[in-house]
C-alpha cells in the first residue's frame, strides 16, 4: 500500500493534514473560490462576445459591433480586477498556511527529547523551517491561483463549446486529456528527484551552518582547502540532482503545449471545413478556436501545478515526518500541583542507583548513588568522560536514567513536568550562549521582573560590571554568542551574573570558571559563595582549586562513585582524589 501511494506522488494522508492547516483560512478559501468562479466565467464570455461582433461585420452593423466591443472591454477590465483581488487573497492564504506549518515545526523542537535534537543536524532543521516551508508556500500559492480557476475554466469553456458546436467540443474533449496524461507521467518521474533535491539541500545547509560557526577553528587547522573541496562535492551532487529535477519538471510545459497546439490545428482544420460547408459562421469559428485554446490552457497550468506540487509534497513529507516524531510526555496524571515545591525553601538532591548510557552497551554511569543535603555545595570531580556532565543532563531531564531514580525532596523528578523542574534549577554551562540583544537583556534573560538597577548591582557582585563599563554602550551594548571582542572568561562572567539574577533554588556550575584568569577566578569564587549561601549547589570543575571549600566532594571514576567526603578527608584517604589533586598541584 505504501508503494502505491508513493507512485501517486501525493500521499492522501499528507493532503488531509495539509487541509487541516488550510481550515484556519476557511473564509478566505470560500471567498477565493467565489472570486475564481466569477473571474473564470467573465473571461469565458469574452470569446463569445467577440465572435458575435465578428458575425456583425458581414451585415455592416457598426453600432452593434461597437456595443459588443465595449461590452468586451468592460468584461476584460472587470476580469482583471477580480484576478488582482484573487491573487491577493491567495497570497494571504498561502503565507498564513506556511506560517502555521513553520510555527508548528519550530514549536516541535521544544517538545522533542533532547536526545533527538542532540543527534540531529542543526542545518537540516534550519533548512526544514526556512526552505521546505517556503517551497510548500510556493506550491500552495500556485495551486490556489491556477488549480480551482483552471477546473472552473475547463467546465464553463466546455459548456460554451457544446453550445456553439457540439461536434468540435467532443473532438477537443477527447484529445485534450493527452496533455494531462503526459504531465502526470513526467511528474511521476520528477518526484523522486525533487525529494532527493530537498534532502541534499538540507545537507548543504547543515554543512554551511557548521562550517561558518567554526571558522576560527578551521583557520587554525588550515582546513580551508579541505572544507571547500567537501562543499564542492556536496554542491556538485546538488547540481546534478537539482538539474535532473528541473529538467524533468521543465519538460511538462513545452510537451503539453506541443500536444495542445496540435489539437488547436485540428480544430482549426475541422472548423474551417464546417464554415466552408456553411454549417457554422466565421464568428462562431473564431469563438470555438478561442475556446479550444482556452480549454487546453488550464491543462498546461494544471500540469505546471502538478509538477510544482511534486516538489512541495516532497518537502511536506519531510516536515510531517518530523512533526510525527514522538514528543516528550509531560502529562503527569499524579501531579496535582504545578508548583510542587512552591512552599519549600530547602532542596535535597538524591541520586539512587542511577545507570545510563548514550549508546546501548556502553554505560556512562553505573549504579551511581549519593545524596546532596539541602543547602550543601557539592562538587563532582573525575577524569574527562567519567560522566560528570551526564549527571547534570539527567538532573535537568534532558535524558532519562535507564535504571534508578533522581529525587528532589523525596520526589522522583520524573513525576515533575520538565518546565516546572527547570524553574527551580539554574545552570551556568561550560559553553556560554547569548541571544542577539543588549547586555542588560541577556543578564535579565531568566528573570525579566528584576529591575535594571538590581541587575546591575548583581553584575557588580559577580565582577562582570568592570568589563561591561568598558563597552561603548555599556549595559545597552548589543551582543551575541559570536562576538569576538568578548573573551570566554567575560562570557562566563555574564553567564554567572545571569544565573545570579535568575535566583533559582538549586544552582549548577558546569566548568563555570574553566576560561577565566586566576584573579577573575577568585572574584567569581567569592560571588559564587554568596550565591550558594543557603542554596543547594552542584559544581563540576577540572580546576580543583575552585572546589576545595565545597561542603562535599563526590569523585566519579569509570562511571561509578569511588569516593565521597570533604577535601581534607579525601586527601588524607590517599585515594583517587588525592592522586588527582597531587597531579593538579604539580602542574
Amino acid at each position: 500500500m505504501a508503494s502505491k501511494k508513493k507512485s501517486l506522488n501525493i500521499n492522501i494522508a499528507t493532503v488531509k493534514r495539509l487541509s487541516g492547516y488550510i481550515k484556519g483560512s476557511f473564509k478566505l478559501v470560500v471567498i477565493s473560490s467565489v472570486f475564481a468562479i466569477i473571474a473564470a466565467v467573465l473571461s469565458i464570455t469574452i470569446p463569445f462576445i467577440v465572435g458575435k461582433a465578428i458575425d456583425c461585420i458581414g451585415v455592416s452593423d457598426v453600432t452593434t459591433i461597437i456595443r459588443y466591443l465595449l461590452i468586451a472591454v468592460g468584461v476584460i477590465i472587470l476580469t482583471s480586477i477580480m484576478q488582482y483581488a484573487l491573487n491577493r487573497i491567495n497570497n494571504s492564504i498561502a503565507y498564513k498556511v506556511s506560517n502555521r506549518i513553520r510555527s508548528d515545526v519550530y514549536g516541535k523542537i521544544s517538545k522533542l527529547p533532547f536526545s533527538f535534537i542532540d543527534n540531529s543536524s542543526v542545518g537540516s532543521l534550519q533548512s526544514m523551517i526556512i526552505n521546505d516551508c517556503e517551497t510548500v508556500s510556493d506550491g500552495l500559492l500556485l495551486f490556489l491561483n491556477q488549480f480551482f480557476a483552471g477546473i472552473v475554466s475547463i467546465v464553463f469553456t466546455l459548456i460554451m463549446m457544446l453550445y456553439i458546436d457540439w461536434r468540435i467540443a467532443l473532438l477537443v474533449l477527447v484529445c485534450t486529456p493527452l496533455s494531462f496524461v503526459f504531465a502526470y507521467f513526467i511528474a511521476n518521474k520528477s518526484f523522486k528527484s525533487f525529494k532527493a533535491q530537498s534532502e541534499i539541500r538540507a545537507q548543504q545547509t547543515a554543512y554551511i551552518s557548521e562550517m561558518t560557526n567554526n571558522l576560527s577553528t578551521l583557520h587554525v587547522n588550515n582546513a580551508a582547502e579541505m572544507i571547500c573541496s567537501e562543499f564542492n562535492d556536496i554542491n556538485e551532487k546538488y547540481r546534478k540532482i537539482a538539474g535532473k529535477a528541473v529538467f524533468l519538471g521543465s519538460m511538462t510545459n513545452p510537451g503539453t503545449r506541443l500536444i495542445n497546439n496540435c489539437i488547436y490545428a485540428l480544430v482549426a482544420f475541422v472548423g474551417a471545413f464546417r464554415v466552408i460547408s456553411q454549417m457554422m459562421t466565421v464568428g462562431s469559428l473564431s469563438s470555438v478556436l478561442a475556446y479550444a485554446n482556452q480549454f487546453t490552457k488550464p491543462f498546461n497550468d494544471l500540469s505546471a501545478v502538478y509538477t510544482e506540487l511534486s516538489d512541495s509534497f516532497a518537502c511536506l513529507d519531510r516536515i510531517f515526518e518530523f512533526l510525527d516524531v514522538e514528543e516528550i510526555d509531560d502529562n503527569l496524571s499524579n501531579t496535582t500541583n504545578e508548583d510542587i515545591w512552591s512552599n519549600e525553601d530547602n532542596f535535597t538532591i538524591e541520586f539512587e542507583n542511577v545507570s545510563f548510557s548514550y549508546v546501548e552497551g556502553h554505560p556512562v554511569l553505573k549504579d551511581v548513588s549519593f545524596v546532596v543535603p539541602a543547602g550543601c555545595a557539592c562538587a563532582i570531580v573525575g577524569p574527562t568522560g567519567c560522566g560528570k556532565t551526564t549527571l547534570i543532563n539527567l538532573l535537568m531531564r534532558y535524558y532519562e536514567p535507564e535504571s534508578g531514580r533522581i529525587l528532589i525532596n523525596d520526589t522522583d523528578i520524573r513525576d515533575v513536568p520538565r518546565n516546572v523542574l527547570r524553574k527551580y534549577i539554574g545552570v551556568v554551562a561550560q559553553d556560554s550562549w547569548f541571544k542577539n540583544g543588549s547586555v542588560i537583556e541577556n543578564i535579565k534573560y531568566g528573570n525579566n521582573t528584576i529591575s535594571d538597577e538590581d541587575a546591575i548591582s548583581i553584575a557588580d557582585t559577580s565582577g562582570a560590571d568592570s568589563f561591561i563599563r568598558k563597552l561603548p554602550n555599556k549595559y545597552n551594548e548589543d551582543i551575541d554568542s559570536s562576538r569576538d571582542d568578548i573573551s570566554e572568561g567575560q562570557r562566563q562572567l555574564l553567564s554567572i551574573t545571569r544565573a545570579m539574577v535568575a535566583d533559582n533554588d538549586i544552582l549548577i556550575l558546569d566548568e563555570a570558571t574553566s576560561s577565566v584568569d586566576v584573579l577573575t577566578e577568585v572574584r567569581i569564587q567569592n560571588a559564587v559563595k554568596e550565591l550558594l549561601n543557603g542554596r543547594t549547589g552542584i559544581i563540576i570543575a577540572h580546576r580543583l582549586s575552585t572546589i576545595i571549600d565545597s561542603d562535599m566532594i563526590v569523585v566519579i571514576e569509570n562511571g561509578k562513585v569511588s569516593e565521597i567526603g570533604k577535601h581534607n578527608e579525601l586527601i588524607n584517604a590517599g585515594g583517587f582524589y588525592s592522586k588527582l589533586y597531587e597531579s593538579y598541584t604539580e602542574n
